[in-house]
């Protein structure tokens, strides 16, 4: 992709948003990036000026903007991508201040606002409404995969709400990502979608967490019961790669017990919403809070298996 006249915003720089950032900006574009704590964004800016590879810079650069709202002034695209739905309203209402200092000069269309987080539809709805306020289009684009995922441009999209904002972000969400959905005409369509992946994930790494512990228990190679996992019908790459963590122990984080156990928790309120119960996922997600309260709230979330492991050597909660 060429660099824009305008750049590309990007609010969020976390594990994630920093991944996304530079995916933009390795690909030509000028990102401008902002966050709550400003030193993350620098640190997306000064790790890709000091890259001494030309071919990876490609015309892009990553700029930091001093308020969310210089984000709102400057840029025809935005993508954001935050850790829960009080983080993006907060952000979003931030955000939309900058719209009313828009010019209308030079054939400027509405700017675009792109949320990539994994949020309830309420809360999409809301952000929605705040960005239409402010004379912009709304997309709600959770995003599937993790940081390394983002930064090899292999994310997955599930797009809902604004078609002219999906078509005014699809070059983008190309060189992010290796597929997109447009699920439907609201953000509540997109964040329904992405919870369904979420609660098939958060179960089956409780399911793997579950019984690479009780293998132990068993006495068990552990890593011998994975290899079989892995040529058996139930065998999955995210098996394998968790399983592996989870016998090492090497819990760094990729997607976090937090954010897993937050998605589980939405998938829950909407189940209730629509009188449907879900007692794997209620029973799994507790299990996700057990994580947290042993200290892996920031660990990759096949820390889960920390809690099964807890209920064998009687390990204290936090």
């Amino acid at each position: 992709m060429t660099a824009a006249a305008a750049p590309i915003g990007f609010l969020g720089a976390g594990i994630m948003g920093a991944a996304m950032a530079r995916t933009l900006a390795r690909a030509g574009a000028h990102v401008m990036v902002w966050n709550r704590s400003s030193d993350k964004a620098q640190r997306v800016s000064d790790a890709f000026a000091s890259c001494d590879d030309a071919f990876a810079k490609n015309g892009g650069r990553v700029s930091v903007a001093t308020c969310a709202s210089d984000v709102g002034e400057a840029c025809d695209v935005t993508f954001a991508m935050l850790s829960d739905p009080r983080a993006s309203a907060a952000v979003v209402t931030a955000f939309a201040r900058g719209l009313e200092r828009r010019s209308d000069g030079g054939g400027r269309g509405a700017a675009c606002y792109v949320d990539c987080s994994t949020v309830d539809g309420a809360s999409g709805e809301a952000s929605r409404a705040v960005i239409a306020a402010g004379g912009g289009e709304f997309l709600s684009a959770p995003v599937s995969g993790g940081w390394r995922d983002a930064a090899k441009g292999e994310l997955l999209f599930i797009a809902g709400g604004s078609k002219a904002a999906y078509d005014a972000a699809a070059a983008s969400m190309d060189v992010m990502g290796s597929k997109t959905w447009f699920v439907g005409d609201t953000p509540t369509h997109a964040a329904r979608a992405k919870l369904m992946l979420q609660v098939m994930m958060g179960n089956v790494v409780g399911a793997l967490g579950e019984m690479v512990s009780l293998s132990g228990r068993a006495g068990l190679d552990q890593n011998m019961v994975l290899e079989m996992l892995s040529h058996s019908a139930m065998g999955s790459p995210l098996t394998t790669a968790k399983g592996k963590l989870m016998v090492a122990k090497d819990f760094s984080p990729n997607f976090q017990v937090y954010l897993q156990q937050k998605d589980l928790r939405l998938a829950l309120a909407l189940a209730d919403e629509l009188d449907f119960a879900a007692p794997i996922t209620a029973a799994t997600n507790a299990q996700y809070v057990r994580a947290k309260a042993l200290g892996h709230a920031n660990s990759d979330f096949a820390a889960v298996a920390a809690a099964y492991d807890a209920a064998v050597t009687g390990a204290k909660e936090h």
